[in-house]
């Protein structure tokens, strides 16, 4: 009788020591799934500031916040005005549909 007993404590012992075990297992992959989640947050905010600062108006923004300005002496357009091609129009000269502006630089 008291070898079944012994049997009996040590299945219990290794069945709560195999439930610790995977408890903190549990405890390891829960707080990894919460890392990853906030990491994968943190990439969708910084892929959508991306986007943002791509977009032409912040681009104009911050070149002309680092002081570059239009050059449209040296604008060059592609206008397809001959059957076999297209041509560049020579320097000086804007693309259609953007006049000069006196006074502005534009």
């Amino acid at each position: 009788m008291l070898l079944v007993v012994s049997l009996l404590c040590g299945g219990l012992i290794s069945l709560l020591l195999l439930n610790v075990v995977l408890a903190q297992d549990s405890f390891k992959a829960n707080e990894l799934s919460r890392t990853n989640e906030q990491l994968r947050q943190k990439k969708d905010a910084l892929k959508y500031e991306n986007m943002l600062r791509e977009q032409p108006n912040m681009l104009a923004r911050d070149s002309a916040g680092q002081g570059q300005v239009p050059d449209w002496e040296k604008v060059r357009a592609i206008t397809p005005d001959r059957p076999g091609g297209s041509r560049v129009a020579s320097e000086g000269q804007t693309p259609t549909g953007q006049e000069r502006v006196p006074g502005t630089g534009r």
